[in-house]
């Protein structure tokens, strides 16, 4: 197993170079790669489940059930009941090499080649790090086609926008009217999971095994934005269908405005869930610029969104609202000061609460940081914030200390602390950690750096079952960067001009 684990290390830098190598340029073809690889090691002590008969539970102190060792359990209808106990100590060693791929001159004019992906695996010997299934994603692979009044692409691709990052495998055609300042886009194609390079039918992505969708969505869009002189309109419609049955998964459309007048900006916008009927999420914010400070003031509804094929929707989530302000002032040429409060509740859920006669649907959070650079070499950073909600708190602390003798080498200390109260449940968390980075610019193409952390991590409870997840972690990678030389073309000779 050792012998298999060091022969996917060492494939996974190889394998980038052979993705690039195979790109090698032919007559008139020119490329640009970036390469990026890191890797880390992480050692921990999880919490393992275990369970007691019913019969031999026993009343606790406060009202509860425990075991007859003091560890309190969650009981049922089945005939045992379960409760957590700190684990052995784990390890793991995540690796991830990606590569971006920019190829052009393929005899066509206008027409490129656009690839970004990525290698990730754990090395470690309990395999315990997340997100590394599959191992090998392609996030974007497409061929562009480019003249000056459109834009043409085929394969994969993400498509940004406010309804949410969506990607797929098909085709996007994006026309610019220039007269009218007016772009036009329309996209359509197989569609890939929420917020992941792989598909929603895969296994990897839904542990629910039945519930998830046999077969990959089609997803279909179109964008229109209008920009006039500081004025920026844009509407999008959105719709994913199950092909299988021909359900609609999802159907959405957005609006969203940008202006600038004067010293003002004012940006906002909202979603329409077409499918559900219902208003989703919708913000608003004026900004005010001065050469010294801005002030934003908005307001903000967030709705959470779900596909018609998930079971959350069941639940009826409620939707929040909240206002918000923020601020930053910069008093010298070497100190800026920030902060930002925000205030929001909860619509009503409609639901009865007779043991909680009153439930609390409403918080709060605020923060406030500063950054000082006290001369060319070294800068202070720092941030602190508080946050109370229903059934849950935050209070958090970070600062960093930044050293930058030269322009090739820079030196980071920092250290935080967060600590998490939970009203309702269990294992209160509190996280302190301290670490140093450090980065090394051989070149304007090349960059080493290298990053050791020690985070201490209690779960703090009331019983035996108390437990921590102190993580020691050791971080490096590279980055790469090379091509063809063509975008690199150095200025012709300069002419003496005329008195």
């Amino acid at each position: 197993m050792t012998r298999i684990r060091a022969q996917i290390a060492a494939s996974i830098p190889v394998a980038a170079f052979i993705m690039v190598a195979g790109a090698a340029p032919v007559a008139a073809q020119d490329y640009r790669v970036r390469v990026d690889a890191s890797v880390q090691t992480v050692s921990f002590r999880g919490l393992v489940s275990d369970s007691i008969p019913v019969a031999l539970v026993v009343p606790s102190p406060d009202g509860g059930l425990e075991t007859p060792d003091g560890h309190a359990v969650r009981c049922g209808a089945a005939d045992y009941c379960f409760f957590f106990l700190p684990g052995p100590v784990l390890r793991a060693v995540p690796v991830t090499t990606s590569a971006s791929l920019v190829m052009w001159g393929l005899g066509v004019e206008g027409l490129a080649l656009h690839a970004t992906g990525r290698l990730v695996g754990d090395l470690g010997p309990d395999r315990v790090w997340p997100g590394t299934v599959p191992s090998g994603q392609l996030i974007e692979g497409y061929l562009e086609y480019q003249r000056s009044v459109f834009i043409a692409r085929a394969g994969r691709q993400l498509v940004t926008s406010r309804l949410e990052p969506v990607g797929f495998d098909g085709g996007l055609l994006r026309v610019r009217w220039d007269k009218a300042s007016l772009d036009f886009t329309g996209y359509g194609g197989w569609g890939l999971g929420q917020a992941a390079a792989i598909s929603a039918a895969s296994p990897a992505l839904n542990p629910l095994d039945e519930w998830r969708p046999s077969n990959r969505q089609l997803v279909a869009g179109a964008e229109a934005a209008l920009r006039v002189r500081d004025v920026d309109v844009r509407a999008e419609y959105r719709r994913e269908i199950d092909p299988q049955n021909h359900y609609f998964v999802s159907e959405r459309t957005a609006f969203s405005l940008g202006a600038t007048v004067a010293a003002f900006r004012a940006a906002g916008g909202l979603d329409y869930n077409i499918a559900e009927g219902h208003l989703g999420s919708a913000d608003f914010a004026l900004t005010y610029l001065h050469s010294r400070f801005s002030v934003t003031a908005g307001a903000r509804r967030y709705h959470p969104y779900f596909s018609l094929w998930t079971l959350w929707g069941a639940f009826s989530p409620v939707p929040y609202n909240a206002v918000n302000v923020s601020a930053q002032f910069r008093p010298t040429d070497w100190l800026s000061v920030n902060g930002r409060g925000e205030r929001y509740h909860y619509d009503d859920a409609n639901v009865s609460t007779a043991i909680v006669p009153q439930l609390e649907d409403r918080g709060w959070r605020s923060s406030a940081g500063a950054t000082a650079t006290l001369n060319t070499r070294w800068t202070l950073d720092g941030d602190f914030g508080l946050e109370h909600g229903p059934g849950a708190a935050a209070r958090f602390a970070d600062g960093t200390v930044t050293y930058t003798p030269n322009e090739k080498f820079s030196f980071d200390v920092y250290g935080g602390s967060l600590a998490r109260p939970l009203e309702l449940r269990y294992l209160d968390a509190t996280s302190r950690w301290i670490g140093g980075r450090a980065e090394w610019q051989v070149t304007s193409q090349q960059r080493i750096w290298s990053d050791l952390a020690l985070v201490s991590d209690d779960r703090q409870r009331p019983d035996p079952s108390a437990s921590s997840l102190d993580q020691f972690r050791i971080r490096a990678g590279l980055t790469v960067a090379f091509g063809s030389g063509a975008d690199r073309t150095p200025l012709p000779p300069a002419h003496r001009t005329g008195q």
